[in-house]
């Protein structure tokens, strides 16, 4: 971890560092290439240069007026040899000053930099080698950084003198993706040397790692559609508990057909999309495995359900060779799949993708005692010896909070470095994809490129130049602030994963928020005088604000209200409803549009906010209880099977059992997922006033109260408590809880609260059933 190494500030590369060779016979030790706005210098790229290449030379006179005031000619290799030039990429020019270049040991992306007499060699191949150089130079040489699309570091300089520099380069990895929007700029990406498949990568900028269209992940259900092939070939699909599954389902992945079909359908895709580099053939975003005898048999005997997949994966990826040479063929080692097979290995053309999503991703994966850590980093050890091409999809946000804080920068570097150490050859960092300005994210693309370019560049370095050149004055107190979460979570050994949000978690708690508020606070005040760096402060205090939205809006986003219980009142507090509307105003300036990976939007987050910025306060008319009702101890528990993604029609389904049972939990259930519950029955308040009952569960769930919804906490998402007040007099009270899991971690409990009652889980002694058995 890197509490031992905050203010650390310089590495080697671990990329491959050449220095000192003899090639060159250097005249000078340095080279003048600008002094008082002048330069003597030319560039020189080949007359047929790629359009990387010329883009190159473009920017290196862009970036050296930038620094100097010289504007550099662009000549062509045609032209004579100078006596001080630039030469960039296969140029004509290098055999006459007796440069030799393997250009074959550069590849695709290393390059080499070298000073011979009054000349400077940048040197790759056509397609981003020589690009990448004229980067190298100007950040690893020359002090020029690209924090984000519109920030950047570029120095200045009335002298320029360059040292004398012979070194080759080559990536240690050949896929680097910082999947992160805001970091989706291709000249961000080039200048930070990522090829990223999201990114906007043009023929300028050397392109980027392509994968088919329509084929990046998840693509059995692409390549075979079910509405096309079931019904009348369901052998096609997972055999599950027996039979053929249709809905959420997976490829019987040794049934011949299967096999020929997604061959015939890769290769014509490939055919039309030849561009691409990769072409995902992968499981589907969900479980339901095929458990026939032939898939169960490869299985058993491989030790792994990636027996059958790597079957259909290898025998495609070999049929495909021949025709698409230099052309890879992707899956994922993902949950089911993720445990390498026992002698089965990938064909050359065949990319594993090893999925880490299971993981706590506040400690590094190699030394955090989670098991689910220790897990992934035995199934990394297996496949790094027997996969030639190991990529590995990481994660480094929480999903179901995109801007609630999570505090894992400091684990970057040390999973990046195991991985490569691994031969891991690319790497995928998930992180805030579909909204710009999630937590801290454009610092987290950041560092993530720093890392995946040069994983031996020092952490606390790309955190702190980042930091001093968005914020200025106030990177010191939001690196306090970075400090103060990363440490509670080291010091107390707290676990996360890629879910949890502010209500959820250990470390934000209320000396960590206070203290945090107060170093935000700072920040702001330090750069007051600063408009625009004054914005990007706020913008980067809205992880913060979002924490302070969240808890304050305690169990199902109440805690904003006083509650009145004589007068059935909420009232709220103006000082929460100025903060509400800061959030909302400063994030709308943010152009954040997405809450979560799911379907919210910052929209339907503010809508749940409705009374609140409103201001007013919120006024209920009493329920009466029910009376003459011969009740017995706990609720009518309905438990169905079957698969959703929203809260089911439970009246037209007949429940696999009926029981009566003491709490709303999950203990009548008899799987881990693809179930339903319903509850019914009443609930006893002792007094009138008002009250709020909550739910928090992952999947979906509603609570009402007779006919009334008080808690609509339905869809797919993460643990999450949502609720609502009702007023109502003391008495029984009809209560109905529904309920669904699709998959995942599975979470149910009901909380209420009201006059004398603190927040609780409700006791069975104010649940109750009907005398006769009928649901109320």
């Amino acid at each position: 971890m890197n509490s031992r190494r905050k203010m650390r500030f310089w590495l080697t590369f671990v990329l491959v560092v050449v220095v000192g060779m003899a090639c060159c016979d250097r005249a000078a030790a340095e080279l003048t290439l600008a002094e008082g706005g002048q330069s003597s210098f030319v560039i020189v790229v080949p007359e047929q240069a790629s359009p990387s290449t010329r883009y190159g030379a473009e920017e290196l006179q862009l970036f050296l007026r930038q620094m100097t005031g010289a504007e550099l000619p662009i000549e062509s290799d045609r032209s004579p040899v100078g006596a001080h030039e630039i030469v960039l990429g296969r140029n004509a020019h290098l055999k006459e000053i007796g440069v030799d270049i393997d250009f074959d040991a550069l590849g695709a992306e290393g390059y080499r930099i070298a000073t011979t007499g009054n000349r400077l060699v940048i040197a790759g191949s056509d397609l981003r080698g020589t690009l990448y150089g004229v980067y190298g130079l100007l950040e690893d040489h020359l002090g020029c950084r690209w924090f984000t699309p519109t920030v950047s570091r570029i120095p200045k300089h009335d002298l320029l003198v360059l040292a004398d520099i012979d070194e080759t380069t080559v990536p240690a990895l050949e896929y680097r993706e910082p999947f992160v929007m805001d970091c989706y700029d291709g000249d961000w990406c080039a200048r930070n040397r990522m090829n990223s498949s999201a990114g906007r990568l043009e023929a300028r900028h050397g392109g980027k790692v392509r994968f088919g269209t329509g084929l990046f992940v998840h693509s059995f259900n692409v390549l075979m559609p079910p509405e096309k092939y079931f019904d009348a070939h369901p052998e096609y699909y997972s055999e599950v508990n027996g039979k053929r599954v249709k809905d959420r389902s997976q490829l019987c992945c040794t049934n011949p057909d299967v096999i020929r079909i997604c061959t015939e359908e890769l290769a014509n895709r490939m055919r039309q999309d030849p561009e691409a580099f990769v072409y995902s053939l992968s499981q589907n975003d969900w479980a339901n495995y095929c458990e026939c005898a032939n898939c169960s048999a490869l299985a058993e005997r491989e030790g792994s359900q990636m027996g059958p997949l790597l079957h259909l994966v290898n025998t495609a990826a070999e049929a495909l060779e021949r025709e698409f040479p230099g052309k890879a063929i992707e899956t994922l080692a993902y949950q089911w799949s993720r445990t390498p097979p026992r002698t089965m290995r990938p064909r050359k053309n065949v990319i594993i993708r090893l999925c880490s999503i299971e993981c706590c991703f506040m400690h590094p994966l190699a030394t955090c005692s989670a098991e689910t850590n220790r897990q992934f980093v035995r199934d990394l050890n297996g496949w790094s010896k027997v996969a030639d091409r190991l990529w590995v999809w990481d994660y480094v946000t929480s999903f179901g909070h995109y801007l609630s804080p999570f505090p894992n920068l400091r684990v970057r570097d040390d999973n990046i470095r195991l991985l490569v150490a691994n031969h891991v050859t690319g790497i995928f960092e998930q992180d805030v994809y579909n909204t710009v300005n999630g937590e801290l994210s454009p610092l987290s693309g950041y560092l993530n490129a720093k890392l995946l370019w040069d994983p031996d560049y020092d952490e606390d370095t790309a955190i702190n130049e980042f930091l001093e050149g968005v914020y200025g004055a106030a990177a010191r107190p939001i690196r306090r602030y970075l400090d103060l979460l990363h440490d509670k979570v080291e010091k107390e050994n707290i676990h996360a994963r890629i879910w949890v949000g502010p209500r959820t978690v250990e470390y934000l708690t209320d000396d960590v928020m206070a203290e945090a508020g107060r170093l935000w606070d700072e920040a702001e005040a330090a750069v007051s005088d600063s408009p625009e760096t004054l914005e990007r402060v706020r913008i980067a205090r809205l992880s913060y604000d979002y924490a302070v939205l969240e808890k304050q809006r305690g169990a199902g986003g109440l805690g904003e209200f006083v509650v009145d219980h004589k007068a059935f009142m909420a009232k709220s507090r103006p000082e929460y409803v100025q903060q509400v509307k800061r959030f909302f105003e400063t994030a709308r300036r943010a152009g954040v549009t997405r809450m979560n990976e799911g379907r919210m939007s910052l929209d339907q987050y503010e809508a749940g906010f409705a009374a609140t910025l409103a201001g007013k306060n919120l006024t209920f008319m009493p329920v009466a209880a029910v009376a003459d009702v011969d009740v017995k101890p706990g609720l009518i528990c309905k438990y169905y099977e079957g698969q959703w993604e929203s809260l089911p029609n439970f009246s037209v389904l007949a429940p696999a059992k009926t029981e009566i049972v003491d709490s709303v939990d999950l203990k009548p259930s008899e799987r881990e997922s693809n179930f339903a519950l319903e509850f019914t029955g009443y609930v006893k308040v002792p007094r009138d006033g008002l009250y709020t009952f909550c739910t928090n569960s992952n999947d979906g769930s509603q609570l009402f109260i007779g006919d009334e919804l008080v808690a609509d906490n339905g869809g797919l998402h993460a643990a999450e408590t949502r609720g609502g007040f009702i007023a109502l007099k003391a008495g029984l009270h009809p209560i109905r809880v529904s309920y669904f899991q699709e998959g995942g971690t599975a979470t149910l409990s009901v909380l209420y609260e009201g006059p004398g009652i603190d927040r609780q889980v409700i006791p069975l002694s104010a649940l109750s059933h009907s005398g006769t058995g009928a649901a109320p």
